[in-house]
């Protein structure tokens, strides 16, 4: 068929479930998340009918363009009703052609059917997940501020793996390997269903999930020993982080982000990296829950304390993850080395604030050296140095050695003062940072706090930038420790 009149067909077929959606809006009893969702999982078969019809990827390529600039025309307008969500404002409907033309210019040409796993996971997944849950979901919970059920993150995960196993066999063949990729996707894409906010599922889901399937298939002799790897890291990252939670280490998406984080860097760089994020998870969960009851008071000041959400769990561990995942395409030592500084970093702001907290003087403000009271943002104390030093020592002669025992690089004692000095640096620049450009807010005492709402209400700015809170604080400081490391060696 000419690509033009395919075009113009799949075009038709998207109008056509605008179309129906509005009826159903303007002349139903059907709930806003039911219009919604149709016009969801109608959308989606767009990769379908394309498929057949366009064989040329700059026509494919027109209407999800298209789309892009309608969707978020109808969001600042609300010109399609049934697309619109009352309760929270979410760019949703425009991410998802945003991810339809990604997925095109990748796969198209390369394998179809893999972009259309992606695709159809997000259509079917989230929308059935999400109409699942409305109707059946009596047991729920919380990641962050979206409300998720279990019935329908169940869901979720059901049809992402017959919709995997379906274009899978179809794409190659069906048999174990089928069977094993399926689930593998199928759990990645629930949990980024979960965690993603602002209906940025929309491109998380199906891009990642198709780029998944195509590594997964295309691995060739080494398919069993990374499927091991990622299921030996999903289940001990699994129990370790239920034991946290259990413990009151985690939250429930404090879970899903240690499962992330614990699986991706033991299939990117084994053993080494795995007991590394393990060491400064066990130290840094030990001291939080060390002398509690002393640092109740000044603890309640902090942004975030007691068991760590997904985004403390990130906030630490994601920049370490990123070199973990460089290091697996590249080889290169020196992302080694950042990875290790990145936990070392990580390390020395925990121990340096659980154990500061307790040192009998007031810690000493960098923004005007003068005392102030005990968990302030930005100040010091002699303890808290020292802890934050031992900290960043205890990752960094970790790292060193076990790289010198296990490896055939056989360093000098310079690289582990490099380590820990650029670890313990992590800990200063947070410091820094706490003192000029994070938000204070005051508590209803006129206090300083880290907490933007109290009691559901929000405090008063009092230094700072509202956008940089204690885990962009993390991130950064993180991030700058590192790059001490690519200067050094």
């Amino acid at each position: 068929m000419n690509d033009f009149f395919g075009m113009i067909i799949s075009f038709v077929f998207v109008c056509i479930i605008l179309i129906v959606a509005e009826i159903l809006n303007r002349y139903t009893n059907t709930s806003e998340e039911f219009n919604r969702k149709f016009v969801h999982i109608g959308v989606s078969n767009w990769w379908i009918i394309s498929m057949m019809v366009i064989d040329n990827k700059l026509y494919a390529s027109i209407p999800p363009f298209i789309f892009i600039i309608l969707n978020y025309i109808s969001y600042k307008k609300s010109i399609f009703k049934s697309m619109k969500r009352n309760q929270k404002e979410s760019l949703g409907i425009v991410y998802f052609p945003i991810s339809l033309l990604i997925l095109v210019f990748i796969f198209w040409d390369v394998n179809i059917y893999i972009g259309a796993i992606g695709i159809l996971i997000m259509g079917y997944g989230d929308g059935l997940a999400a109409l699942f849950g409305i109707k059946f979901g009596l047991n729920t919970f919380y990641i962050g501020s979206n409300k998720k059920s279990f019935i329908g993150t169940f869901t979720m995960f059901m049809a992402s793996f017959i919709i995997s196993i379906i274009f899978l066999s179809i794409a190659e063949s069906f048999g174990t390997s089928t069977i094993l990729i399926s689930f593998i996707i199928a759990i990645i894409a629930t949990i980024l269903e979960l965690i993603t906010p602002f209906g940025l599922d929309n491109i998380t889901v199906p891009i990642f999930s198709s780029i998944l399937a195509y590594f997964l298939i295309n691995i060739n002799n080494d398919f069993y020993f990374y499927i091991n790897r990622i299921l030996i890291g999903f289940i001990f990252s699994g129990l370790i982080g239920f034991l946290a939670y259990k413990k009151r280490s985690l939250t429930v998406s404090g879970l899903i982000g240690a499962i992330i984080l614990g699986t991706t860097i033991f299939v990117t760089t084994g053993f080494f990296g795995a007991s590394i994020m393990i060491l400064f998870f066990i130290s840094s969960s030990f001291l939080s829950h060390f002398k509690k009851k002393d640092k109740t008071l000044v603890a309640s000041q902090f942004d975030k304390t007691g068991d760590r959400d997904i985004f403390q769990v990130f906030a630490n561990g994601g920049i370490g993850l990123i070199y973990s995942i460089l290091y697996f395409f590249t080889k290169e030592i020196i992302f080694i080395y950042m990875f290790i500084v990145a936990f070392a970093a990580a390390n020395a702001d925990t121990w340096s604030t659980e154990l500061g907290i307790l040192d009998k003087n007031n810690p000493i403000s960098l923004r005007n050296l003068k005392r102030v009271s005990k968990g302030t943002s930005g100040a010091v104390s002699i303890l808290g140095t020292i802890s934050g030093f031992l900290g960043a020592f205890l990752i960094a002669t970790y790292g060193y050695i076990y790289i010198y025992l296990f490896s055939d690089i056989k360093h000098n004692i310079l690289v582990l003062f490099i380590l820990t000095v650029s670890g313990f640096l992590g800990t200063i620049i947070d410091s820094l940072l706490g003192a000029s450009v994070q938000a204070i807010y005051l508590d209803e005492n006129g206090n300083e706090t880290e907490k933007k709402f109290i009691n559901q209400s929000i405090r008063k700015l009092s230094r700072g930038f509202k956008i940089i809170n204690n885990d962009f604080v993390n991130i950064t400081s993180i991030l700058l420790a590192t790059l001490f490391v690519l200067v050094l060696l």
